[in-house]
């Protein structure tokens, strides 16, 4: 796999998330349900060589703001597509779509025919109405956080039996998949997925499920050259026989279960469609959206995502986020800062969204270039480091830049170097068959809501304050992390080995260690006590 670079756009007032590699006239690529752009990487990875490829989250999906309307058709998936691919400025180039992104990409050559110059088209759904009557009578559910995280076993359980039966409710011989049991990555791979679109798939998904009718329609009006194709296991491989009469350049082909085999085919499908066009630059991406703002930033090692809130002209706060954990557990307080300052949250690298140096590099260190990037990324002149736990050795680690363009530190629940801490802060996280890891990492997260450190389960280590139990909260929490499951760890570990207060010591800027419970107000002070120093008031 190339470099995958990623980034938000701004299209029609939503956030739009894509990914993009490779090199050459640009290529589509559209992903299945419920799942985003990361199921096509493998696609992408095999056209890199021949095109500049770029995959975008449907609207609900991923990274993507959903679209308002609580019921949707492919023809407002296809148009939101068309926007984004106008809003990066392509002409019209090849797409590919599997599944739901089969659907939109038809219907997009249908409906946009200047955005496109042929179609690779992987499994198109043409189910009548009488089988969607059948087929998707309970197909569609949404998990919701429970108290005790008894939704981690439910997915699980719905994304192996996925692989199972089609549909995935049926538990019946006739419904069986042909294909072998899975394996738990590949589960794992579909529960990550999911899992971004929790909330918000259900809408698309239904109108993909639901394209039959249409889906004939759209395929009558194509003019466009396209190849409809699908493997033998795959369920909607006789849906090739419902196509209606095609037209010149147009074909289907029929392929044997052969995963590589089928890359290379599409690829080979993508070069027959002529490229009327190249790549237009873009220039250096900002944040996108409100409250919070999102884009990644590129750092020397590796893609960092951000989160970006108030207004810029305030005075801009870096908040950094303890371990294990990402920034989204400081959501709240950056929204309350956010009134008086312009707040700026990053995922540290190696957690969330944000990347991981693929050697073992001084995570510390990495962690405070990832800080000077977003600085300049941003345009920052002046900054405050605001840090909790783990954090606070990033900030520590920071201090020693002597960055003449920071005024402050404020660091809470500051690490003390203990190698048992260290060593046991961040369990590893093998993939379970059953997938007892979920619940093993919301079990962490959760029981960090009642002791510090979360392992250790005395009395002496029960929290003076208010853990957050909240059902869902503490759903997307454990999301969050899971998301560097392999890379989780790195940071918190080198937290407890590094001397945080000698560091802090010997900072050039001021540094303040707020008491427990006292963060917030801290922070609250040193804006004021900065923006008297700026005033010039003694």
């Amino acid at each position: 796999m190339g470099k995958i670079e990623r980034r938000f756009i701004s299209v029609d007032g939503r956030r739009v998330h894509y990914r993009k590699t490779g090199d050459g006239p640009p290529a589509v690529f559209l992903h299945a349900s419920p799942a985003n752009s990361e199921m096509v990487l493998a696609e992408m990875s095999a056209a890199a060589p021949h095109f500049t490829c770029y995959a975008f989250d449907t609207p609900g999906f991923g990274l993507s703001d959903p679209l308002a309307a609580a019921t949707l058709a492919v023809h407002d998936l296809a148009g939101a597509t068309a926007l984004a691919m106008a809003a990066l400025d392509l002409p019209p180039c090849p797409v590919f779509g599997t599944h739901t992104g089969a659907a939109i990409a038809l219907e997009l050559g249908a409906g946009w025919p200047e955005r496109v110059s042929g179609l690779v088209l992987d499994a198109v759904p043409l189910f009548s109405d009488e089988e969607t009557a059948v087929l998707f009578e309970d197909f569609f559910v949404t998990f919701t956080a429970d108290p005790l995280g008894a939704q981690l076993t439910s997915i699980w359980m719905r994304f192996r039996d996925q692989f199972t039966w089609f549909p995935w409710t049926a538990r019946h011989v006739s419904r069986l998949n042909p294909v072998d049991r899975p394996t738990p990555d590949e589960i794992q791979h579909w529960v990550m997925m999911y899992n971004y679109a929790r909330k918000t798939y259900l809408p698309a998904y239904r109108a993909a499920c639901f394209y039959g009718r249409e889906a004939y329609r759209a395929a009558e009006l194509l003019a466009r050259p396209a190849v409809y194709m699908a493997t033998e296991e795959d369920m909607l491989f006789g849906h090739l026989d419902r196509l209606p009469p095609l037209k010149a350049q147009q074909r289907v082909v029929r392929l044997p279960y052969d995963t590589p085999a089928k890359h290379q085919a599409i690829v080979r499908f993508l070069r027959e469609i002529p490229s009327e066009g190249r790549v237009a630059p873009v220039g250096t991406p900002l944040p996108v959206g409100v409250d919070p703002a999102l884009q990644f930033f590129d750092a020397p090692d590796g893609q960092i995502f951000t989160r970006c809130y108030g207004d810029p002209v305030n005075p801009a706060v870096i908040l950094l986020h303890d371990a294990p954990g990402t920034g989204l557990a400081l959501e709240g307080l950056a929204r309350r800062l956010s009134q008086r300052a312009y707040v700026v949250l990053p995922d540290l690298p190696g957690t969330g969204e944000s990347a991981a140096p693929t050697d073992d590099r001084d995570i510390l260190a990495v962690s405070a270039r990832a800080l000077a990037s977003i600085a300049d990324a941003l345009g920052l002149t002046r900054f405050f480091i605001a840090a909790t736990g783990c954090g606070a050795a990033v900030a520590a680690h920071f201090a020693g830049r002597d960055d003449p363009r920071l005024m402050a530190i404020i660091v809470e629940q500051l690490p003390v170097p203990d190698e048992s801490v260290a060593t046991a802060i961040a369990p590893d996280l093998p993939l379970s068959p059953e997938g007892a890891h979920w619940l093993k990492l919301w079990l962490m997260l959760r029981d960090g809501q009642i002791y510090r450190p979360w392992f250790d389960g005395s009395v002496r280590a029960q929290r003076r304050s208010q853990g957050n139990f909240d059902a869902e909260w503490l759903h997307d929490q454990t999301f969050a992390v899971m998301k560097s499951r392999t890379s989780y760890h790195r940071l918190p570990r080198a937290a407890f080995r590094f001397d945080n207060a000698r560091a802090l010591g010997e900072s050039a800027a001021p540094v303040s260690i707020a008491a427990d419970g006292a963060f917030e107000n801290c922070i609250a002070a040193s804006l004021i006590q900065g923006a008297v120093s700026e005033a010039g008031v003694s």
